[in-house]
């Protein structure tokens, strides 16, 4: 028989399994056990050992001045058999009169009981016997053996059995009902299967797998039927302990016996499998079961769908749902929940809407939790309006809509500025019987705070104290924090003030709020006397507190005052947030300070912390600006051996810098690369090249270089970029066909120059100030003055102003075209 190395051990040895498993179960005092084993006992050795404690307690007898009262009352009994109302309420009252029953009388009314299948009735009467039972020391063996020979009916007999199990799983603990069983037992008392399933799932519930297993080693022995329910609670236990191999080895078992395993089993086994997220194999077995024509229903199924979503397999679980339905099993609201989640989850909207439509397609209402994952999804991407339309469409429908419901749809009127609408649905709650809580009322306070309605913000306040709903640190965070971001500092600390009159000790984040509502505020210097005081009392030494003040600082643009405050805290260990760091870097990049800014890097480096991506983009950008390409190049290289991907942008940024420094071969290996690693250049990618070519074109034209070898290979990089952006099927923008304008221009080449530009506007792109000074400068240059002349009068006559460029190119072709003429 399987068993874990521990069970296994202790079976082995009976002496050391009966010391553990007694030890647990000996602890029964108030069950008296059995004062006898006859040779007839069908208790196995091994059993007898768990069973039999060191002393035997000596059972209550009932005075003998009782004997003759309680043969009375045992006749009168049997006088109202087929009465059992009437048998159980005289029963009852001689007890209330003071009469001790004995075994004869309790006998003589379970036998009434379980002859008219009283059973719910039996498990009461038997519930309050185990309670007298500890008073009284009233001895249940004795009880069973009076039975015994009043039944001639063995089906009666286990009903009886049965019961007594019953009652032992709702008033006993598992070691003590286990031990009820093992007395029973020990007398030849056997329940039916039923009863020993529910015992099983009874002690399988308090999670000890080696009891669970020494009971079931004992049904088998005593003979009981290893039925599929059976079975099957003993392998969602070792499901549940993690032992695979072992739940696979019971089925296995079963087998071998020659029960065909029932769908019960298998669907324990598949969902045991998804309960331990070994999906794959619980579909694996799933589709075993139904090619070898066993029944699976819907919540086997659901459990694999689920395991398969969870999992992110999301076209194999749709897939499973399909063939489901087509094996004639009728999905359910969780079957389409399951995916409809799942799509959500991973932002597949579009699917999800499909799976929702799918599912009222047949007939199968959607629930309020269902709707709720759409309505979040809508909202994170941005969709408020579409949200209230779903919104309104399912509430329209008659549907169920809950508190989480209203919730959703409040805070996306409030992201929309629609506060009245969203006030409105509040009230709409309460209309129909549902009670608003404290977040409701705090999304819609931040509503009216974000939209700087703070006298309204107040009033819902007021109005949620009214109505004895207890604001949360969160719900005063929301409201401090919207009198700051509006200049009502005063009533913000008023605010803090009320708070710690009600009891409520103000957080990190409350201080945080303070500092920042103070700095926003324009009071830089009561913010720094507040922090002062947290940092004395120890409380600003919180990244909360420490990062607000950074930031703090940045909002008032004392950069410098920002980057002493973060070396000072960096240095004792403490690091501010990624936002503030980030924000750092970024206001000392922006001031031209790339030493400050590698310094804060290399803090964040030495504190065991991998700087985040906007850090490494900012540097990155700085040290390009300048022509620090060693530097720039550095980073890029610690990004990507950091297991970051780098994105176009960053690419861009990089090449960008290569071209600006002259450095156009690093530029053009960089570019090859960003396309082998993955990363399709976007246009501004290719402008950058472009433009970067132009700059080589126009240094070698200037120098001693072959005319005609030098347009060559300009003509043949030219092609190769404008081919390769077809391949990645990249368009051009307006910003690409001025640097492409610009290009043919300098080249001297005018009719393609022109050429572009008509096919920009052919396109829909605007020609702006840039583009037509590129091919202003391009007819000047060739002493086409009236043609360049005509151009800025066009730019004129669609709004588009002429830079001071424009007419200093203009004067100037002006200038050399009069030369030409008077020489």
């Amino acid at each position: 028989m399987l068993r874990s190395r521990k069970a296994e051990s202790l079976l082995k040895r009976p002496a050391l399994r009966s010391v553990k498993i007694l030890t647990r179960l000996s602890n029964c005092g108030s069950l008296p056990l059995a004062t006898s084993f006859s040779s007839a006992d069908a208790l196995s050795e091994d059993m007898r050992c768990v069973v039999e404690p060191k002393t035997r307690p000596v059972p209550h007898l009932l005075s003998q001045s009782s004997c003759g009262s309680a043969s009375r009352v045992a006749r009168k009994l049997r006088c109202l058999r087929g009465k059992p109302e009437v048998a159980l309420a005289f029963f009852k009252d001689s007890v209330a009169l003071g009469f001790r029953h004995d075994h004869s009388t309790y006998s003589a009314i379970v036998r009434i009981l379980a002859e008219s299948h009283c059973h719910k009735q039996l498990v009461t009467f038997f519930c309050d016997l185990i309670s007298s039972g500890r008073e009284h020391g009233f001895e249940v063996r004795g009880l069973f053996v009076a039975l015994a020979h009043q039944l001639n009916d063995s089906s009666l007999l286990t009903c009886a059995v049965d019961a007594m199990i019953k009652a032992c799983t709702f008033c006993l603990t598992p070691e003590k009902a286990v031990y009820m069983f093992l007395q029973l037992n020990s007398s030849g008392f056997i329940p039916s299967a039923w009863s020993c399933v529910v015992l099983l799932k009874f002690i399988a519930k308090d999670g000890d797998l080696e009891i669970v297993l020494a009971v079931y080693d004992q049904m088998k022995k005593l003979g009981i039927s290893i039925a599929a329910n059976l079975s099957s609670v003993v392998i969602k236990a070792l499901f549940q302990a993690g032992k695979l191999d072992d739940a696979l080895q019971i089925l296995e078992e079963v087998k071998e016996s020659g029960l065909e395993p029932s769908p019960i089993i298998y669907s324990v086994v598949i969902e045991g499998f998804c309960a331990c997220g070994r999906y794959e194999a619980g579909h694996a077995i799933l589709e075993e079961t139904v090619r070898n024509g066993i029944d699976v229903n819907v919540f086997t199924y659901n459990k694999v769908i689920d395991g398969l979503s969870e999992d992110r397999k999301l076209q194999e679980a749709e897939k499973l749902l399909k063939e489901m339905i087509k094996r004639g099993v009728r999905p359910d609201t969780f079957s389409y929940g399951i995916l409809i989640r799942g799509y959500c989850d991973t932002g597949n909207l579009i699917r999800a809407l499909d799976m929702y439509e799918e599912m009222v397609t047949h007939s199968i209402k959607p629930d309020a939790t269902i709707v709720s994952f759409l309505l979040h999804r809508f909202c994170k991407l941005g969709m408020d309006f579409e949200a209230i339309e779903f919104f309104q469409k399912f509430k329209d429908s008659g549907l169920h809509v809950d508190e989480v419901l209203y919730d959703i749809i409040i805070i996306a009127h409030c992201k929309l500025g629609r506060m009245r609408d969203a006030a409105e649905l509040l009230k709409e709650m309460k209309s129909k019987g549902l009670n608003p809580d404290k977040i409701h009322y705090t999304n819609l306070i931040n509503g009216y705070c974000r939209k700087g309605e703070m006298y309204n913000a107040q009033k819902v306040f007021a109005d949620m104290v009214k109505k004895d709903i207890e604001p949360d640190l969160y719900t005063y965070n929301v409201l401090a924090s919207g009198f700051c971001r509006n200049g009502f500092v005063k009533e913000a600390f008023d605010l803090l003030d009320y708070m710690l009159d009600r009891g409520l000790e103000p957080n990190a984040l409350t201080y945080s709020v303070a500092i920042d509502g103070l700095c926003r505020g324009g009071k830089l210097k009561e913010a720094e006397i507040l922090f002062k005081i947290l940092e004395e009392r120890k409380i600003a030494q919180c990244a909360v507190l420490f990062s607000s003040m950074v930031c703090g600082y940045l909002e008032s643009g004392c950069t410098k005052e920002a980057y002493i405050l973060f070396v000072k805290f960096s240095k004792q260990g403490t690091l501010v947030d990624e936002i503030a760091r980030c924000r750092l870097i970024n206001e000392l990049c922006r001031d031209g300070d790339i030493e400050r800014a590698s310094a804060v890097f290399r803090l964040i480096q030495e504190m065991q912390i991998t700087p985040d991506e906007p850090c490494y983009y900012n540097l990155i950008a700085a040290y390009s600006q300048v022509g620090d390409m060693h530097n720039a190049q550095i980073l890029f290289d610690d990004f990507v051996h950091q297991g970051l991907s780098p994105d176009v942008i960053l690419y861009t940024t990089l090449i960008r810098g290569y071209c600006k420094a002259n450095c156009l071969q690093e530029a053009r290996e960089l570019f090859f690369q960003m396309i082998q690693r993955g990363t399709k250049p976007d246009v501004v990618a290719y402008t950058v090249m472009l433009d970067g070519y132009l700059k080589e074109t126009l240094q070698k034209r200037r120098s001693d270089y072959d005319e005609e070898r030098w347009k060559t290979e300009v003509r043949e990089k030219y092609s190769k970029l404008l081919n390769s952006m077809r391949d990645m099927e990249v368009k051009l923008d307006s910003v690409c066909y001025t640097a492409l304008i610009d290009w043919h221009c300098k080249m001297d080449d005018l009719q393609d120059a022109h050429k572009l530009f008509d096919e920009m506007i052919g396109k829909g792109l605007t020609p702006d100030a840039y583009t037509y000074t590129a091919l202003i400068s391009g007819y000047c240059n060739k002493g086409n003055i009236e043609k360049a002349e005509g151009l800025v009068e066009e730019m004129l006559n669609k709004g588009i102003q002429p830079s001071s460029l424009t007419f200093s190119i203009l004067d100037r072709g002006s200038l050399c075209s009069k030369s030409l003429q008077i020489q």
